[in-house]
């Protein structure tokens, strides 16, 4: 009889820690992988006029294709943690 009692105990201990250890792993997972907001608006500092047609994602930036706003075609290169363009290519 006490064996058996053992066995449940163990059993009951370990399913414990197996469920908890489960809890743990996923809620650290989640914390890592999710994604900060946006704030609601962000400016590009971009003429009136200026359209944007295209926008490729790369590695926490956005490579965004502008045209028009009596400017000549360019790049920006935002940075999506800093919220603010980085960089801009002039396209002539």
């Amino acid at each position: 009889m006490d064996k058996l009692k053992l066995i449940k105990g163990i059993v009951f201990v370990l399913t414990f820690l197996l469920i908890f250890g489960s809890l743990t792993i996923l809620g650290h997972i989640f914390r890592q992988t999710r994604s900060k907001p946006l704030p609601a608006e962000v400016s590009l500092q971009q003429p009136a006029g200026s359209s944007i047609e295209k926008i490729i994602a790369n590695d926490g930036q956005l490579y965004i294709l502008v045209r028009g706003g009596g400017l000549s075609d360019r790049v920006l290169i935002f940075n999506t943690q800093g919220k603010q363009p980085l960089t801009t290519l002039q396209l002539d």
